[in-house]
């Protein structure tokens, strides 16, 4: 469903809104969600079964979008119980404070919106946000609008909805992938904030992949 856009340059845009007021710092943290150290158990089950059987891992992982945890197959190389068992582990799992971090959105001019952070997070502050497109604009290019998010609880952040955009380009060299996604937690809770840039080369060698998950209080809504 588009967002509509406002004329009003004071009023900030509806994609943003649920999220951030105009000139107001937010407290944030640069998190990382950490599993307990038996579930590195879970991991090597599955890096084993895709490499077994790649093509059927790769279709049997469509069955659970937006989650790291694949639907219970014996295929998997588990039984039923050590499945449950890396389920409940998965449960427990807890966000790390890597880095303190501070937002402010701010108008950057012809109609444009930028968010301003601080410390790690600062490459965010290169970011253009275009109401009219809704889309952002970064040194990279344009990332649009593709999906609205709907993670499960077992997704990495647990339920959460919001917005995610995208933009991709690929060349006889390189390709890369440039990401932002913003939203809330379903208890209302927490806002996030995630953006990855990724450069691969045409064989799919990693040439560069920066990440960041910024979490902060959700705006209280009127």
């Amino acid at each position: 469903m588009a967002l509509q856009w406002v004329a009003s340059a004071a009023e900030v845009p509806e994609a943003l809104a649920a999220s951030f007021d105009k000139d107001k710092p937010v407290k944030a943290q640069i998190i990382a969600i950490v599993p307990p150290k038996e579930f590195e158990g879970f991991v090597q089950k599955l890096s084993k079964a895709a490499q077994k059987d790649p093509e059927w891992f790769a279709e049997h992982s469509k069955k659970s979008p937006g989650s790291p945890l694949p639907l219970f197959d014996e295929k998997l190389g588990m039984s039923q119980e050590e499945y449950d068992n890396y389920e409940k582990l998965w449960a427990s799992r807890a966000a790390k404070k890597l880095a303190d971090t501070s937002l402010m959105l701010t108008e950057a001019g012809d109609g444009q919106w930028k968010l301003n952070a601080s410390g790690p997070a600062s490459m965010l502050s290169l970011l253009r946000y275009d109401p009219k497109k809704n889309s952002f604009i970064s040194p990279n290019g344009e990332l649009e609008s593709i999906a609205n998010i709907a993670a499960p609880e077992r997704s990495l952040l647990g339920a959460w909805k919001g917005q995610e955009w995208r933009f991709e380009a690929d060349n006889s060299l390189t390709k890369s992938k440039e990401n932002v996604a913003l939203g809330t937690s379903s208890d209302g809770k927490y806002s996030f904030l995630v953006y990855r840039l990724q450069e691969v080369t045409s064989r799919g060698k990693p040439l560069f992949d920066k990440s960041l998950v910024i979490r902060f209080a959700a705006k209280k809504l009127e």
